[in-house]
């Protein structure tokens, strides 16, 4: 998925999708989630970011992974309209590119 601005092109990068799971994680640890749910996700997050850091990540890897830390948070009843979270995941749904929308839109 590209973005055209009126200058230029401009084509995600995963950097972006990193510094988007940064967000996430400091979104997390203000949540209040049991101890159980809160480790879940972050175990999740790690994994996307591992994912993220390889020369050539795997887009469908992160994305299932994506899919799973937002079933882990709705099953513990957090609002995912919250704006950092909202951002965040549209965030890695850009560098994801089309198989990204399902997601978001799930969300929306």
């Amino acid at each position: 998925m590209m973005q055209i601005s009126e200058t230029r092109v401009v084509s995600p990068n995963p950097r972006q999708a990193l510094n988007a799971v940064s967000t996430m994680r400091k979104t997390l640890a203000r949540l209040g989630l049991p101890d159980r749910v809160s480790s879940e996700a972050g175990v999740v997050l790690e994994q996307i970011e591992d994912e993220l850091r390889n020369p050539d990540p795997d887009r469908g890897v992160v994305t299932a992974r994506l899919e799973r830390f937002t079933e882990i948070l709705v099953g513990a009843g957090v609002d995912m309209t919250r704006r950092s979270l909202i951002r965040s995941i549209r965030q890695i749904a850009a560098w994801l590119g089309p198989i990204g929308v399902p997601l978001v839109l799930h969300l929306a």
